[in-house]
């Protein structure tokens, strides 16, 4: 197939279905969303894509700022991804990437204050309710809210402590029906990293006890006590409500990374920690979700040492 024959947006799709084969539903629908939205109307605008269309296209969105930083990025991934893919098959003429530098972004997100943390936990152990014992499952768990919402009483070891994590709720679109544009979603976990045991503090698990206790059921999932799944948009909204009436504002992922933060100054060792958030490398761990507070530098600086000629 000649260049000029190529059709990049039959290309695109083409790219779109090889990875369906491979990647989480929520991922292919990123992309989905990314060469609908983003890329198939700039391919449309040009007979065929060099260095400089590009270079164009990327500059005219960062100066337009229509677009966040973190999108910026999964759209040049997803572009370069298709181009790279149309090179190797068709033969398509290559375009350099490396000189398109986009903002940094960063996934970094604040922690809770010692008067937030202690405001929610008065909360949830005087409510004992569903959005009660997600907040505490993720403050001393350090679950993500879709791993909360698909957790069932048979993933909680009660006896001895433990969760497993082996499943994740996601709200995706729906794109064949009627009755419904999203739908809730049962999928695996975030990463193959993402299955694994959660070992929880001892008063987590005295909670969960009496939280099963006064639920009297003995299956189902823990949020609803029930077979139908809790709904993570409800749980963030009832989350965000509660944060409101306490007289603060965040978000619930703010309780991952405050758990992340306070086991690091707990003293819990970094691999440890990365394995308990279900990370691949710990490096995520230390850049994205150890957040050091002037208390925790406090500590830190004050284990150096007197010099000798000053004692």
């Amino acid at each position: 197939m000649k260049i000029k024959e190529i059709n990049l947006c039959d290309v695109a799709d083409e790219w779109l279905e090889i990875r369906r084969m491979y990647v989480k539903l929520s991922t292919y629908e990123k992309y989905t969303n990314i060469i609908t939205t983003h890329l198939k109307p700039f391919f449309k605008c040009h007979d065929s894509i060099d260095d400089s269309s590009v270079f164009e296209y990327m500059k005219n969105n960062i100066e337009e700022k229509k677009l966040s930083a973190s999108m910026m990025h999964s759209i040049r991934f997803t572009l370069k991804s298709i181009l790279d893919y149309a090179e190797k098959k068709y033969d398509y003429k290559h375009v350099e990437f490396q000189y398109i530098k986009l903002p940094m972004y960063s996934k970094g997100c604040s922690v809770l204050s010692n008067k937030e943390m202690e405001q929610l936990v008065s909360y949830c152990f005087y409510e004992q309710n569903s959005i009660s014992t997600a907040i505490i499952i993720s403050l001393y768990g350090g679950l993500r809210l879709g791993e909360i919402c698909a957790l069932s009483w048979k993933d909680i070891d009660l006896s001895d402590g433990i969760i497993t994590v082996n499943q994740t709720v996601q709200r995706l679109k729906q794109r064949n029906s009627k009755l419904s544009k999203t739908a809730l979603i049962i999928s695996i976990p975030k990463s193959d990293t993402s299955y694994r045991k959660v070992v929880i503090p001892q008063f987590l698990q005295s909670y969960l006890i009496e939280y099963y206790k006064h639920l009297g059921i003995k299956d189902g999932y823990i949020l609803t006590g029930s077979s139908k799944i809790a709904d993570p948009r409800t749980i963030q909204y009832q989350f965000k409500r509660v944060c409101h009436n306490l007289g603060f504002q965040t978000n619930f992922h703010t309780l991952r990374h405050t758990y992340a933060t306070n086991c690091v100054k707990s003293g819990v060792d970094i691999k440890t920690l990365s394995e308990m958030l279900g990370h691949s490398d710990i490096s995520i761990t230390l850049s994205r979700y150890v957040h050091s507070s002037i208390e925790l530098k406090r500590l830190q600086v004050e284990k150096i040492k007197i010099p000798t000629v000053m004692k």
